[in-house]
């Protein structure tokens, strides 16, 4: 992948992807689990599910260690194309259990990264630990909420700030503590369909701007601060195809939540530039330079 991939050209080709993740670059930095999984795939199938991995709205057949190791493959393809340094710092607020941004950075710096992440949850910061044992780069990991990002990293120390699918948990984090959920504390995905409601009645009664986004913008803007001059931040957010009409469940807010960051970002005036990377749908993605 390392050598394949040019600057300038589309990203993500399936076929690059999947031999990225199927011998390549990602895999050769994934855990030894993670590549079990990827070994026992069919090789015949192994395209088609690359392919799926890749569509947004995400398929219902999706199979789930061929997902996590694309994801990990788009980030290193948009850490390359940014030409970020062999050395980069990370910044990943709110990882929860999730491990593409990392092992793109590992696989980007050959193991000679820093990544910092804030995690509150104690479960998956826990499942996090197991998975990433393997790796060479630095890792710390700051247990504290995201909305304190500032009592631990200093400014412009930072290469780029990877909001990866963590748009909505911000969103529902901002919206559950004060109904009383200690998000530190519960097992996360068995209680995320409530937090979801909640986020979708805030949504339906006109609370979203009062209660929401002061909360995610603040993590935004600090982030901001901690990219250096010329640095960048990442988001990233993906739906599943499953929940197009389910009732409980927000669509539209979902469907919309990097647009809606979007807008928000651009009405606060923070020192950012969207970059358009070739082949990057705007709707699922958004890639932003911090002015120098």
């Amino acid at each position: 992948m390392q050598n394949a991939f040019s600057v300038g050209e589309l990203l993500w080709e399936p076929r690059r992807v999947a031999e990225a993740i199927g011998s390549g670059i990602i895999y050769q930095n994934l855990g030894e689990q993670q590549r079990k999984e990827l070994d026992e795939i069919p090789k015949a199938e192994f395209l088609d599910k690359v392919i799926g991995a890749l569509m947004d709205p995400k398929p219902l057949d999706i199979c789930m260690p061929v997902l996590n190791a694309v994801l990990a493959a788009q980030y290193c393809e948009v850490f390359r194309a940014m030409n970020l340094p062999t050395k980069l710092s990370v910044y990943e607020p709110c990882v929860g259990g999730s491990t593409p941004v990392i092992i793109a950075a590992e696989a980007h710096s050959e193991g000679r990264a820093n990544y910092l992440t804030i995690n509150l949850n104690k479960k998956l910061l826990e499942e996090l630990k197991t998975k990433i044992g393997h790796l060479r780069m630095a890792v710390r990991i700051i247990e504290d909420n995201a909305q304190r990002a500032l009592e631990h990293l200093q400014p412009d120390s930072i290469d780029v700030a990877c909001f990866h699918h963590a748009v909505n948990d911000l969103l529902q984090t901002a919206v559950s503590e004060p109904r009383g959920m200690d998000t530190t504390a519960v097992d996360w995905f068995p209680n995320e369909r409530k937090m979801i409601e909640w986020l979708a009645e805030d949504v339906a009664e006109g609370r979203l701007e009062q209660r929401g986004k002061p909360e995610l913008m603040q993590v935004i803007r600090d982030a901001v601060g901690f990219v250096r001059p010329g640095g960048y931040l990442i988001f990233d957010h993906f739906n599943w195809r499953r929940f197009i009409g389910v009732d409980w469940f927000p669509w539209d807010l979902f469907y919309n939540l990097i647009p809606m960051t979007r807008r928000w970002i651009a009405e606060s005036g923070l020192p950012v530039t969207e970059v358009e990377m070739p082949g990057v749908d705007r709707q699922w993605w958004m890639v932003l330079r911090v002015s120098e």
